[in-house]
């Protein structure tokens, strides 16, 4: 008698098992995609930062910002990202725009002993620069039911529109 209480109990505990086992699998499969596109987001932003940090005039200029765009991913990013999957959906330049300065110089004409600050002569300049913004995206593809169910089977991750002054010439009196 009692091995076959045994044995009752023994089959509730393995069906109530495969009840419960679809619902945890699925519970600890949710957060996967989620975490999988924070970590793309956050990789993507860390690159577009890194492109931007590395623009300068010339790239504007010649309009191979996207060739370097690819080039800096591809040397520094490519255990993290595909850069085949890398786009830049936002590039604009603001134009030339002039910045009028000035600067003080320390002169021996002008010691005084008594009034420090008027050993300086002030001096005049400027330097012309340009604002650029970019903005990247990438693509994905969903890995878990949940991913297909709440983002597609494929979702963009796209990164802030990241804004930079480029120096052009200048620092001219």
């Amino acid at each position: 008698m009692a091995d076959l209480k045994r044995n009752d109990e023994n089959g509730q505990s393995i069906l109530e098992f495969a009840l419960i086992l679809p619902i945890i699998v699925l519970l600890l499969t949710a957060p996967v995609d989620f975490f999988i596109c924070m970590n793309t987001k956050m990789t993507l932003s860390s690159a577009a930062s890194e492109c931007m940090s590395r623009l300068d005039y010339s790239d504007i200029s010649s309009g191979t910002v996207s060739n370097k765009v690819t080039q800096i991913i591809t040397q520094n990013f490519t255990e993290r990202l595909d850069p085949s999957k890398v786009n830049i959906e936002e590039l604009s330049e603001a134009g030339s725009q002039k910045n009028d300065y000035s600067y003080y110089v320390y002169s021996s004409d002008l010691s005084n002993p008594s009034d420090f600050g008027s050993q300086f002569e002030v001096r005049p300049g400027s330097f012309e620069y340009t604002e650029v913004k970019m903005q990247l995206s990438y693509e994905r593809s969903a890995v878990t039911f949940w991913g297909t169910l709440f983002l597609g089977n494929t979702y963009k991750v796209k990164t802030p529109v990241y804004s930079r002054d480029i120096y052009i010439s200048g620092y001219t009196p």
